[in-house]
């Protein structure tokens, strides 16, 4: 190892390395710790309530009757197999 090398790895770790000893890595030491939640400041997700309430009655009929389809064209066709 040369003697820049050397230097470089003392100012790095506070000590000398040589060319087989392996030096731990060590993190960098954070200069401020941020103390707010991550996800402070979002509005609340709406409760599964509320959205149900939001759906239009005629959404529910509409939707059940293409379910309806849907299922009877799956028994229709396995019933053909």
């Amino acid at each position: 190892m040369s003697s820049a090398h050397r230097l470089d790895g003392y100012r790095a770790y506070h000590r000398a390395a040589d060319a087989f000893e392996t030096v731990a890595w060590k993190a960098p030491q954070s200069t401020r710790f941020e103390s707010r939640a991550a996800n402070d400041g979002y509005p609340a997700a709406p409760a599964f309530r509320e959205v149900m309430d939001a759906i239009p009655g005629w959404v529910v009929v509409v939707g059940g009757g293409i379910f309806a389809a849907f299922m009877g064209a799956m028994l229709g066709g396995m019933l053909q197999v």
